[in-house]
């Protein structure tokens, strides 16, 4: 099972940089990444009548290997915001702000149909001076915010997002050795 969770969270991020994903597997297979807040009730729907609440968790790693280990943890207080911008020019449409909570999760209510957009989740600053480094993996997680691609239901779950601390844990040799990764 954990060199599962090391393949599904490898996988997802290569899936990720290539078009929209949601790896809902990758947090519950951690042992230490607890499952999503029940979702707020969400905000007055826009015109369009569509609504979506996006929900993540943002957490320390302190193997610097950039996904979840039985060790990271959670660092609330966290500035996440959402963006969506136009898939061609680029143009900012939508900037949505939030914070995680204590247990690191944070949930963003947007507003519209964002079919023709592209939305990803965003961290830039730590709260937390221990993890003070912002991952290049895992800084940002895309979320599809439209019910027009097969996708059901208005709860978008976003890959976790997080930081580094700066010196790994002498505890992480022997963590990534039980989920079959050696030689670090």
């Amino acid at each position: 099972m954990a060199n599962y969770a090391a393949v599904l969270a490898l996988f997802c991020t290569i899936l990720s940089i290539v078009g929209p994903v949601t790896c809902r597997a990758t947090a519950a297979i951690s042992t230490n990444i607890s499952s999503p807040s029940p979702s707020p009730a969400p905000s007055p729907s826009s015109p369009d009548g569509e609504s979506f609440v996006v929900q993540g968790k943002v957490y320390c790693d302190p193997c610097r290997i950039q996904f979840p280990t039985k060790i990271s943890y959670p660092i609330p207080n966290t500035k996440v915001v959402l963006h969506c911008r136009e898939r061609e020019s680029g143009t900012e449409t939508s900037k949505i702000e939030g914070t995680s909570d204590a247990n690191g999760m944070y949930s963003i209510t947007a507003t519209g149909d964002h079919e023709e957009e592209i939305c990803d989740v965003r961290i830039t600053e730590s709260p937390d001076s221990k993890c003070p480094e912002v991952m290049d993996d895992e800084s940002s997680a895309r979320v599809s915010l439209t019910d027009k691609n097969g996708v059901r239901g208005k709860t978008r779950m976003a890959n976790p997002i997080g930081f580094m601390v700066k010196d790994i844990d002498p505890r992480c040799k022997e963590i990534l050795a039980e989920i079959g990764i050696t030689g670090i």
